[in-house]
């Protein structure tokens, strides 16, 4: 299986950090974010990994390189402007090829369980398995439910945490003249076919979009990880 890294963002609520380093590249625990992302991914053999860059793009290539210090491949996808998460994705289908791979944000710090959770619930006839996490302070409302393990818009909600495993199959119904778009419209149509499936990570997740955030997130590293 190979991944995708989405790391194209311009990380605008954080433009004071962002605007000379790109939130990928921020460190936490004394590791970037991407980096912790790669050797995560490269400890469950997930060696050929997608990222694509846009904003800043040459620093996060050059600090990453080919992938060959991480035991990894790294395939490049680069944007002029941003494509937004489905457009990114979208872009790089030719590199992932016909399998199902993983997609996981470049600003989010989750525990490697999460992605071996995916792994074994995952099955080949689904088009998509998103993982959900406890609903953050900034999303307490939530964005999915999970009804007989398919995504839905029930209640109680949970996080989409930024962690999936997506299949080619469920870009067949993309309109292929939209290069931009967001995943979520991607994912609406699939829900509505009842036919996106979704699983519960109860480990700490942090979504490292804001400043206080990003605060949070090390101080949660400082006492409770050994890394």
């Amino acid at each position: 299986m190979k991944a995708m890294i989405l790391a194209a963002g311009f990380g605008k609520r954080m433009k004071e950090v962002t605007k000379k380093l790109p939130k990928s590249l921020i460190s936490i625990g004394g590791k970037t974010l991407l980096e912790r992302t790669i050797e995560n991914l490269v400890t469950f053999g997930i060696k050929e990994i997608v990222i694509n860059v846009s904003w800043l793009s040459e620093l996060i290539m050059s600090q990453i390189g080919d992938g060959t210090k991480y035991g990894a491949k790294i395939h490049w996808s680069e944007e002029v402007h941003p494509l937004e998460t489905g457009g990114g994705i979208y872009k790089a289908l030719d590199i992932l090829g016909n399998k199902p791979f993983i997609t996981i944000n470049g600003d989010i710090w989750i525990k490697p369980q999460a992605i071996k959770l995916l792994l074994d619930n995952y099955k080949v006839h689904m088009p998509g398995l998103l993982l959900l996490a406890k609903n953050p302070d900034h999303n307490s409302q939530g964005d999915f439910s999970i009804e007989s393990g398919l995504i839905a818009y029930e209640t109680p909600r949970h996080t989409f945490a930024g962690l999936s495993i997506l299949s080619k199959q469920l870009f067949e119904l993309h309109d292929p003249s939209i290069k931009k778009f967001p995943l979520i419209d991607i994912f609406n149509l699939w829900i509505e076919k009842k036919d996106l499936f979704g699983i519960y990570y109860q480990g700490p997740w942090f979504d490292v979009g804001t400043k206080e955030r990003l605060l949070e997130c090390e101080s949660y590293v400082r006492y409770f990880e050994d890394i």
